[in-house]
């Protein structure tokens, strides 16, 4: 299926985890060019080199601090205005901001600053980034924004409540948001996927074993047995997704997520 992205403008926020990667892989075998985003943007040299490799026609990486609004914003500036001759990519078509992780714990032992921490980057810095492209794509009556939210908006687990905050807040402002944009030609929408293969993912399961005294494998065990598949999502099952999302040919889905989980959502 042709996704319509060849040399459309695509903005990857949160390019250097593991799902910023994927999804920047997906959009790259499309034919976009690419603006990855990241608080360290050297870091993304082999990946550019690797979206290249894709089939990626032009990919450039910029600096981007979600805690600092100046830096956002001028980060997002610098991948939309600048031509090609200026060295920058034109007009950012789609957006998608694949950022932020939240600390777990015991609810008790979770004070202020934790909590604090933990929405900064997931719901604040996602913020900064919509304040900062939003009027961009309603000035020019087009554009696409992805976000990568969470199941745990809709699934909250006991020990993982500040990113579950996070996340039910940011579909709250996906659907909002999206009433306000629709009438200017401005698609936005979430993709919330469950849990991935990831070292985040292998420290939360060493994290549950302790306090259970058990394996961690055993710890997964249980977890998966609430999910229908019976398995772990890949970063590329969860990349198709948003990459579908962000292209034009989900013309007309607005203010909406997606929850690719596996089945562990048991409500609609």
């Amino acid at each position: 299926m042709d996704l319509q992205l060849q040399d459309r403008h695509v903005a990857v926020v949160g390019a250097g985890g593991v799902l910023g990667q994927a999804i920047a892989r997906g959009l790259a075998a499309e034919g976009a060019r690419l603006s990855l985003f990241s608080r360290d943007a050297s870091s993304l040299a082999p990946l550019a080199d690797a979206l290249r490799a894709l089939g990626s026609p032009r990919v450039i990486t910029l600096d981007c601090d979600l805690g600092d609004e100046a830096a956002v914003g001028t980060a997002i500036a610098a991948a939309d205005g600048r031509s090609a001759a200026d060295g920058g990519q034109g007009p950012i078509d789609s957006l998608v901001c694949a950022a932020g992780a939240a600390q777990g714990g015991v609810f008790w032992e979770l004070d202020d600053a934790a909590w604090r921490d933990s929405l900064e980057v997931k719901l604040f810095g996602t913020l900064r980034v919509l304040r900062a492209i939003t009027p961009r794509m309603v000035a020019r009556r087009a554009g696409r924004i992805v976000l990568v939210v969470g199941n745990s908006a809709r699934q909250p687990e006991p020990r993982m409540l500040p990113g579950a905050a996070a996340n039910a807040a940011l579909l709250a402002v996906v659907r909002g948001l999206a009433e306000e944009l629709g009438p200017h030609g401005v698609a936005l929408n979430a993709v919330n996927p469950g849990p991935v293969r990831s070292a985040r993912w292998d420290r939360l399961m060493q994290a549950a074993a302790a306090r259970e005294a058990i394996t961690a494998a055993e710890a997964e065990r249980r977890f998966l047995e609430k999910t229908a598949l019976r398995r772990l999502a890949t970063p590329e099952e969860i990349a198709q997704h948003v990459v579908f999302l962000a292209s034009p040919t989900a013309a007309h889905l607005t203010g909406t997520s997606v929850t690719v989980d596996g089945g562990s959502t048991k409500s609609p």
